[in-house]
């Protein structure tokens, strides 16, 4: 049974390397810009935060990164990250989690031109065991918030104004390799920041993989009651005007 989860696991981060090394070698013209994905796509960071010995640093954007998304519904999108070992995480205001610290924040930002509901989640490429780890990403988490302008920058601190969707959540310590999920409902048309952080620990470092997976809200019943009865009311309309028509004309 051991040997069955095992090889099941080994699998599973096979595919979620493959995924990340897929994804490394993607390259696009760099510039910040809105890209369109319909239905399915990756998305790369639009700004990332990382501790340094000498304080916080803000990673200037190369290649894909740096772009910021408009996200059709329903869809499914992919993002993904790995660093090298980290060894100082970030501080100061903005910076503090009931999860734990982190030495990295990748902020990817979307946009919804509709309501949607979905669920987002993430998990630490861990591999090795827990007392000789050599990628794993500890104190993983996310979060999940609108802002209150297109225009808005990502930063370590939420701005002012911003409708928090989800608050961080995450493993603390080192990752169990079991993915960090959260549900949400009813988000409207506007613009996201979906937040990653943790510390890449691991002797050779640390990656991750994650999806926000987007759907329509449903109508609810009454409502879809209220359109359904104003259709048959048209319906009825237009088969008495015809009656009449047919009656004006015989005459």
């Amino acid at each position: 049974m051991k040997t069955q989860v095992g090889c099941k696991r080994l699998v599973r981060i096979a595919a979620w390397t493959g995924m990340l090394l897929a994804g490394a070698a993607v390259t696009a013209p760099a510039g910040a810009s809105t890209v369109t994905l319909n239905g399915s796509g990756q998305m790369y960071w639009t700004a990332q935060f990382e501790g340094t010995s000498s304080g916080n640093a803000q990673t200037t954007p190369t290649g894909s990164y740096g772009n910021n998304y408009a996200l059709s519904v329903p869809g499914q999108y992919s993002f993904l990250d790995s660093f090298s070992q980290q060894t100082n995480n970030l501080t100061g205001p903005g910076t503090t989690s009931s999860v734990g610290p982190y030495a990295f924040q990748d902020t990817y930002v979307f946009s919804l031109s509709q309501a949607a509901q979905g669920d987002a989640l993430v998990v630490s490429l861990n591999l090795g065991q827990s007392a000789s780890t050599f990628y794993d990403i500890s104190d993983l988490q996310f979060r999940l918030y609108e802002v209150p302008s297109s225009t808005t920058q990502p930063g370590l601190s939420i701005p002012t104004g911003s409708t928090i969707i989800q608050s961080w959540m995450g493993t603390s310590g080192p990752s169990s390799g079991n993915p960090v999920q959260a549900s949400f409902s009813n988000v409207q048309s506007g613009t996201y920041f979906l937040d990653i952080a943790g510390i890449a620990d691991g002797s050779l470092g640390g990656g991750y993989v994650g999806q926000l997976n987007l759907a329509p809200v449903p109508l609810p019943g009454a409502l879809w009651l209220m359109i359904s009865g104003i259709g048959l009311l048209g319906i009825t309309g237009r088969g008495r005007s015809s009656r009449f028509a047919g009656a004006g004309s015989g005459t």
